[in-house]
């Protein structure tokens, strides 16, 4: 099989406790680009965040919110599909019972209130891999990088009838709870998926929609078939991407559902694992 794009999911994926690339792996996306594959980002993270790291590791076209949104190299939208509004409303209803913390992703940037919560969040996120100043810096760095708006009442804007339209919901909570609220969001909301990219973290798109969605509307843009498509991902809202493609790549750091739903399994992102597959399938 001649393989003619690469899928590769951000965090656990490409990005590893540092949050950035490895040489190694820039090196092999830069020979597979050189060989006429088109490399994408296919992420959960905000199409401003995506088209950054995009560009950092070479270009593309880009999936972002879990497939909500697919957008080409400069940043025009190709297929677009938000959660209903009243789904909006009823999902930020349901995080609030459960005293969890939510932020939208608009094609305008990310939106959210309790700021200074969601703040500590983000730190402690990155402060697994970083010191404590660069951990600082980079909540500043990325909530400029998203675009971040703050409002006074999240439930209240997200009724009002000017707000842009809602691409994905991230919810923020202690793991040992989110899969009740999971099941209720199922249960009590209609229209939505729910998904994880973390232990501590639910996503919600609307009904249908994946990373596998967005890889089939963008493969029919660019006349590409899904066999001929290589993904790499690691979380729960990779899984129906890795079962889409002609090539799923689980990497060795996922879940094990996630490993199951793949063709074969890479050495764990710190190992460069989607390196050394690119490596081993489409040669140095």
């Amino acid at each position: 099989m001649r393989y003619r794009l690469v899928a590769l999911d951000v965090d656990g994926t490409l990005f590893c406790k540092r949050h950035q690339v490895s040489p190694r792996t820039r090196a092999a996306l830069a020979a597979v680009r050189d060989r006429g594959m088109i490399t994408v980002i296919a992420t959960g993270r905000t199409p401003q965040s995506a088209l950054e790291i995009s560009r950092q590791v070479g270009g593309g076209p880009v999936i972002c919110c879990n497939g909500a949104a697919v957008l080409d190299e400069a940043g025009a939208y190709l297929d677009f599909r938000a959660v209903p509004g009243e789904a909006v409303a009823h999902t930020i209803a349901v995080a609030r019972r459960f005293g969890a913390l939510v932020h939208c992703y608009t094609p305008d940037g990310k939106v959210l209130d309790q700021p200074l919560a969601h703040a500590l969040n983000t730190y402690q996120w990155l402060r697994l891999g970083e010191t404590p100043l660069r951990s600082a810096l980079g909540v500043i760095r990325m909530w400029k990088a998203n675009r971040t708006q703050l409002v006074r009442r999240l439930d209240r804007w997200a009724l009002s009838a000017d707000r842009p339209p809602v691409l994905k919901l991230m919810l923020l909570g202690e793991p040992a709870g989110l899969p009740v609220l999971a099941e209720e969001i199922r249960r009590e909301v209609p229209g939505v998926t729910v998904t994880s990219s973390g232990k501590g973290n639910l996503e919600i798109n609307a009904a249908g929609v994946s990373k596998a969605t967005g890889l089939a509307a963008l493969g029919e843009k660019l006349g590409i078939p899904r066999e001929e498509m290589i993904a790499f991902g690691d979380s729960d809202n990779d899984v129906d991407m890795l079962r889409y493609v002609g090539l799923g790549v689980a990497m060795g750091n996922a879940a094990a559902h996630v490993k199951a739903a793949a063709d074969r399994v890479a050495p764990c992102c710190e190992e460069d694992g989607v390196a050394c597959v690119l490596e081993e399938v489409c040669g140095r």
